[in-house]
This record gives structure tokens, sequence and C-alpha cells, in this order.
């Protein structure tokens, strides 16, 4: 089944058994990289993302996987998407979990877990063959305050601008221009 979530929390842990007090801020970790990870080469073990979703029912989610330099633009309220495995139909207890896809992460989709067990442009293609992608498209286009917070800041400034100053309008249109590809990037990736 797919578990269709939002990042209801990001942070780092030093052991997945760490409790609150014990997290770190994933900011705290700009300019991390696996490749010098300070606490794998003192105690042997890597930091880990902790990630802690919950899907519009409330039915939360925490994983943890190793951290990676590919993690530190997840934020929450992030669109997220993965696959749950059962032995009962009715997913009473769960058997297995697949890696994760955290859809509108900055750049493009970032794909979160120790190991890739789907193959990620089939499963992108399948979201959107299956309608799955438009829906979390228009979920996050929706609940998305950036683009309207983006819309009434662009209203804002044209009020300081003359009608006939042209510059502001190429400055604008390639601003929109930029939003629009990314948006249909987006897009062409999920479909």
């Amino acid at each position: 089944a797919y578990y269709v979530s939002r990042v209801e929390d990001v942070c780092v842990v030093d052991d997945v058994s760490a409790v609150e007090g014990e997290e770190y801020d994933l900011e705290e970790f700009e300019g991390y990289s696996m490749e010098k990870d300070e606490l794998e080469s003192v105690v042997g073990s890597p930091w880990k993302l902790r990630l802690r979703l919950a899907d519009e029912e409330g039915r939360g989610m925490q994983i943890h996987c190793r951290m990676s330099e590919d993690y530190l633009d997840i934020r929450k309220g992030m669109n997220v998407v993965g696959i749950l495995l059962s032995t009962s139909r009715e997913f009473v207890k769960l058997a297995a979990m697949t890696d994760f896809c955290v859809l509108d992460a900055v750049g493009g989709p970032v794909w979160v877990g120790d190991y890739p067990y789907l193959d990620k442009d089939k499963f992108l293609r399948t979201l959107g063959e299956n309608g799955i992608a438009d829906s979390l498209v228009d979920i996050i286009y929706d609940d998305n305050d950036y683009y309207e917070e983006e819309e009434e800041e662009e209203e804002e400034e044209e009020e300081f601008y003359d009608d006939d100053d042209d510059s502001r309008d190429d400055d604008y249109d390639s601003d929109d221009n930029n939003l629009e590809e990314e948006d249909t990037g987006m897009l062409q990736k999920l479909k």
C-alpha cells in the first residue's frame, strides 16, 4: 500500500534509541558529508536521520536511516510517499517498508532510506500512471503557503513600479518562468 504523508519533524540522532532531548536540529549539520562523518570516525557508527511522518488520518511513523548530505534540505511539512508491506490485507501489522520519496524537496525528489528498495524511475512513473502523482502535486500546491505568500509579495512590489517600466516586467517574467520550469520539472518527474 502507498503511505502518503508529510514530514512532521526532521532531526539527527546518534542512535535510533535516542529520546527527544538527544536530537539535533538538521540545520546544525550544514556542510555535513558522509565521507567526513565525525561520529563514525570516533565511535564507528554514523549519524542517523530521524523522520517523523503522519498521514491525513493522523497515523504516524518514525523512520531512521544513515545521515546523508542529500537530506539537508528536508523540512517539516514536505510531502512524502513510500510503500508499506504487510502480511495481512488489513495492514494490522507492518512487515516492511521501502525507502521514502520526499517529493517537494528543493532540487527535486529526495530518496530517504538506507537501501534503495524501489526502482526510483519506475516508482515515479507508476505514481503518475495511477493518478497518485496528480493528487500529490495538488496537495503540494494547495497546502503550500509559500506560493500564496510569493503572489502577495509580487502584488505589493508591483504597486511600487510604474506600469511603463518594462525592465520590471522582464525581471518578473524570468522569475515566473523559473518557478514554472521547476513546477513543470516536478510534474514531469512524477509522471
